[in-house]
């Protein structure tokens, strides 16, 4: 009985081991680099009346917008408010124009156009890396 103990423990205390030796090599930075690959922007308009790109999350888990931006080519800039998340399987509208943000559709805020026909729309992370353009550059 008192083997038995021993080798269960011994075998918990390895099984313990191996799991951090396999875990070590994981950072939060890939985890997070897998969840930021899941989100993209699906559409883009150039309308007059009412500018927006559409940003999906089709991916499987809450994706966290703090401190992302969405960028035009001339450098025009929208952030995305701190603690704004996007669910798994929803998408939100950043509209140009003004209005009351809600969980589908954010405004900018701005008097003027910004979304030239054919123009890309960028979406950097936290870290100034992209995530997603639209149209999707080549």
């Amino acid at each position: 009985m008192k083997n038995s103990r021993f080798v269960q423990t011994l075998l918990l205390i390895t099984a313990l081991f191996l799991g951090l030796a396999v875990a070590e090599d994981i950072t939060p930075g890939d985890i997070m680099q897998e969840t930021d690959e899941a989100v993209t922007i699906t559409g883009l308009s150039y309308a007059d009346e009412d500018e927006w790109v559409e940003i999906a999350n089709p991916g499987m888990a809450i994706q966290d917008f703090t401190f992302w931006t969405l960028v035009d080519e001339e450098n025009n800039t929208y952030s995305f408010a701190e603690g704004f998340i996007l669910s798994p399987g929803a998408a939100v509208m950043v509209h140009t124009g003004q209005g009351n943000d809600t969980e589908t559709d954010l405004y900018w805020g701005r008097d003027d156009l910004v979304w030239d026909d054919g123009e890309v729309a960028t979406l950097f992370d936290a870290n100034g890396e992209i995530v997603a353009q639209y149209p999707e550059s080549s």
